[in-house]
């Protein structure tokens, strides 16, 4: 039996494991681009063990403004609508 609301030629969601790989390549792109910062911030926490939080806060600050900006949910949003054209494409060819 046919579903008459369903059109196959339109794909509306991503699948859970298509999204979970969104958020893993999220993070990714985000580490990369923090790169400098996040190594700055472990460079400062490693010389001030027990100090850390007061002394390592402005670049505490920096790297996590930085990952916010990256992992923000516009950004996560733009990834899957990315995914989800590329999957409209990749059925509309076969």
């Amino acid at each position: 039996m046919v579903n008459p609301f369903y059109n196959d030629n339109q794909v509306h969601a991503l699948t859970r494991s298509e999204e979970e790989a969104c958020f893993k390549e999220l993070k990714e792109k985000a580490l990369k681009k923090c790169d400098d910062y996040v190594k700055e911030f472990v460079s400062c926490s490693k010389e001030h063990n027990v100090t850390v939080m007061w002394t390592c806060r402005s670049k505490l600050k920096t790297m996590n403004t930085c990952l916010n900006e990256w992992t923000s949910r516009e950004q996560l949003d733009k990834l899957k609508l990315d995914k989800l054209r590329a999957k409209r494409a990749a059925i509309s060819n076969a």
